[in-house]
């Protein structure tokens, strides 16, 4: 399933959608209101219908996608005794117009405190429309700390597909060392975020493996000097550029060359290393998905019979001016899909 962000649309034209790469497209994002209703952020009921009809003729799911980031304050208001029942209502509608087949209920941070919350909500919408798909992203674990997911069977029962955002698992923390954004493995304690070991804590506590995904992103992490490369000491150094400033797209247009390029064969992750400040945001080591990443990764779903895959989000993987001009989705489509 591949989030589409509609502040991204004027540079990513549904047009130049590649569908193949996907089996789910997620409308990123409308957001909850106190008053139960959903507002597309910086998009209209023209794009809405733009992206459910290209999808369809496709071949591909359409789902909206509720909340994002720090949407907690969000969903409890619009969940609250006497407004949900108006909150399904508002779900229900957009399956009907423009017609979107499910919903994303993406609630950041998803606390204890509402889990048993967002089951409710996914019953009450099965409860008006049984046909619909029901998705739900759930964070990475860092090994450190660990997580309570006693209430996950619970939110898997309810759910279609719970998704894990396997990617930002890196960041210039207290204790660590330079890391990838997206490692399939994890080295130890000071780089404590790995797809497997936030898999592994999800199946443990009782998700079953066909209704478990995992994320790839279409942006990198960038480190300032001195840091060249992952698992080196921070001695200073500070992420510059993340999601929203350093998209795949660029990474390609400002960062890539052959000899800066590495594959750490022990976490199946890419990078490109510079002995100095790179332009334009000044980076040291910047890690991302490639298409060699993105096949270890299809490996490891299917070895060890996953769901699928998230792509966060796939209009920073589109480059207007190259001949293969989708490349991230293509790897998608011939390795994870194929």
């Amino acid at each position: 399933m591949g989030y589409y962000a509609t502040w991204y649309a004027s540079d990513y034209p549904v047009s130049a959608i590649e569908w193949s790469g996907m089996t789910h497209i997620a409308m990123a994002f409308y957001t909850p209101q106190s008053n139960g209703g959903l507002v597309l952020e910086d998009g209209d009921s023209q794009l809405a219908r733009d992206v459910v009809s290209a999808a369809h003729a496709h071949g591909v799911k359409a789902i909206a996608s509720l909340g994002g980031a720090d949407s907690v304050s969000e969903f409890r208001a619009a969940t609250a005794s006497g407004t949900i029942d108006k909150l399904v209502t508002s779900i229900v509608t957009l399956m009907n117009d423009p017609g979107y087949d499910g919903v994303d209920i993406d609630w950041e941070p998803l606390e204890k405190a509402d889990q048993a919350i967002v089951v409710d909500l996914a019953k009450r919408i099965r409860a008006k429309k049984s046909s619909a798909i029901l998705t739900i992203p759930v964070g990475a674990i860092n090994v450190n700390l660990g997580a309570d997911l006693a209430n996950y069977p619970a939110i898997a029962a309810a759910f279609d597909q719970i998704n894990i955002m396997t990617y930002g698992m890196a960041g210039a923390y207290e204790g660590w060392k330079s890391w990838h954004s997206s490692a399939l493995y994890h080295q130890d304690s000071a780089t404590p975020t790995s797809i497997d070991s936030s898999v592994k804590l999800y199946l443990k506590a009782g998700v079953p493996k066909n209704k478990l995904g995992i994320g790839i992103g279409f942006y990198g992490l960038c480190y300032s000097p001195p840091v060249s490369g992952p698992d080196q000491a921070l001695k200073g150094a500070t992420v510059l550029a993340e999601d929203g400033t350093i998209s795949y797209a660029s990474i390609m247009n400002n960062y890539y060359s052959a000899a800066a390029h590495h594959w750490d064969s022990a976490a199946s992750a890419a990078s490109l290393s510079f002995s100095s400040a790179h332009a334009p945001e000044g980076c040291g080591y910047i890690s991302y998905d490639d298409e060699q990443s993105i096949a270890a990764k299809a490996a490891y779903v299917k070895s060890n019979g996953l769901g699928g895959v998230i792509e966060w989000e796939i209009n920073e993987g589109y480059l207007p001016s190259a001949s293969q001009k989708n490349p991230l989705l293509t790897a998608i489509a011939n390795s994870v899909l194929h």
